[in-house]
């Protein structure tokens, strides 16, 4: 049923153009129709409404009046034909919206079950990593005392035989142990590096901060390659300040120095190796440039990856795990440095890396 005061107001607009005439009060009906039709009555109740109100009103009027009200009868009921296709068709597209809405919403419902499927296998995969990251810590402290303390062991033995402690070596046997020493201090670096980089990604290294002159420190490590380039006839030079202080990881600064020192003169077999260290604003920037047979392009990216080697042409494949440079730039950057390289095929190479004077 439809609201009394809904069909008051509506009598009110009929009367008023019943006794004045107004035409005015035929659009005023209209915008009234409009209205309830907003308010999601039918046309169904408007004309009943309508039906209602004028049955009361024109009840004992005169031929005058009724024809008046016949008018105002026709033009809104074609104003109520016209708001009823509407309301038809609003009411059609509000049921295509709901369709589509629904088809939607199950659409969500699917994917917030894949969502949730998947986040329990990452979150079953989370706890595997966890379980794994123990065993593999449990497996880095039995390697490193299990393999590091007799491989030093051979270490020391051999370097006692090649002195001659233990009785006089032909030349022979002075080269097969000298070749039993180098494979050992080359396979204990190697173990130290997986060492050095499980424990980085674990988060478990430990720093050593302390204020020490890098001037020196590189100078150290530049002469204990002197036998290596004099072997391959290489020049090596040395730019540096007569001091330059920093606050940092001597122990691992040097691990850097002597690894880009090292891969200089393993990849170079002519010419010369330049090592400048110089002081730039609050950082300490060291760069080592070699002529060596230079890296492609598209393999520069490839250099500071893990387990990586980058071929040379007509080179055969060079010893190592391929952790050098990888271990490197993890350092650097633990220490708030960066460390980059440029090189041309052919020319050779500059590997450079910075630090900064107090690490913080």
């Amino acid at each position: 049923m439809t609201d009394n005061k809904l069909i008051q107001q509506y009598k009110e607009i009929i009367s008023t153009y019943i006794e004045k005439e107004d035409e005015r009060s035929l659009y005023e009906v209209s915008g009234f129709a409009r209205a309830c039709l907003a308010q999601d009555l039918g046309p169904e109740t408007l004309v009943e409404m309508h039906s209602s109100v004028l049955s009361e009103l024109v009840e004992g009027r005169d031929t005058e009046v009724r024809e008046l009200v016949a008018r105002a009868n026709q033009v809104l009921l074609e104003g109520m034909m016209t708001c009823g296709l509407v309301y038809q068709e609003l009411l059609e597209r509000k049921s295509s919206e709901y369709k589509a809405l629904e088809v939607y919403t199950k659409k969500i419902e699917k994917q917030a079950e894949q969502l949730k499927t998947l986040y329990n296998e990452i979150a079953d995969g989370n706890i595997r990593l966890q379980e794994l990251d123990q065993l593999k810590s449990m497996f880095i402290a039995s390697m490193s005392h299990e393999l590091r303390t007799p491989i030093n062991s051979i270490i020391g033995f051999t370097g006692i035989i090649l002195q001659g402690l233990v009785g006089e070596l032909n030349e022979e046997q002075r080269k097969q142990l000298t070749m039993v020493k180098n494979s050992a201090k080359h396979l204990l670096a190697l173990i130290n590096d997986v060492i050095d980089v499980s424990k980085i990604e674990a988060g478990k290294i430990k720093l050593a901060i302390e204020e020490f002159d890098l001037s020196a420190l590189v100078l150290e490590v530049k002469d204990s390659f002197e036998v290596a380039t004099e072997e391959k006839g290489l020049k090596m030079s040395l730019k540096k300040p007569e001091k330059l202080t920093i606050k940092s990881d001597e122990r691992r600064t040097k691990q850097v120095i002597m690894n880009l020192v090292s891969n200089a003169v393993k990849f170079t077999d002519e010419g010369k190796i330049e090592i400048k260290l110089t002081k730039k604003d609050r950082m300490a920037e060291m760069s080592v440039k070699d002529t060596g047979v230079g890296i492609k392009k598209e393999d520069l990216d490839r250099l500071f990856k893990a387990f990586s080697q980058v071929p040379s042409e007509g080179r055969p494949k060079q010893e190592g795990t391929g952790l050098g440079l990888y271990l490197s730039k993890k350092i650097v950057k633990l220490l708030g440095g960066e460390i980059w390289a440029e090189s041309e095929v052919g020319k050779g190479s500059v590997f450079t890396f910075s630090l900064p004077l107090k690490y913080e």
